[in-house]
């Protein structure tokens, strides 16, 4: 089997991240309307994006727990390129999380 360039495998790893969390921000953005409970000046914001957030943080937490799996599954095939590579993107994920919560 031919093997992939290091860089093709970092793109498709990140892919499955960036890709559910865009549909996600595209279902909020034309779909979520944060005026449909207005009664004319009585504004009545609901707490829709908040739940977008929550599922935002599953798609993330399924991601970590995937490359977590691999990881593991890599160390026991001796692949150790692949796996420094994932080692890389559970830090950067990881810095990401403690960063930006």
């Amino acid at each position: 089997m031919k093997k992939k360039p290091l860089y093709i495998e970092i793109l498709i790893r990140l892919a499955f991240l960036i890709l559910p969390l865009l549909g996600l921000y595209l279902l909020m953005e034309l779909t979520y309307d944060p005026h449909k409970l207005c009664d004319g000046d009585n504004h009545r914001h609901t707490m829709g994006p908040i739940g977008y957030f929550f599922m935002g943080g599953m798609v993330c937490a399924f991601w970590f727990a995937a490359i977590i799996i691999e990881l593991l599954w890599r160390y026991f095939n001796k692949n150790k390129k692949v796996l420094s590579l994932l080692i890389f993107l559970l830090a950067l994920g990881i810095l990401y999380v403690m960063f930006f919560i």
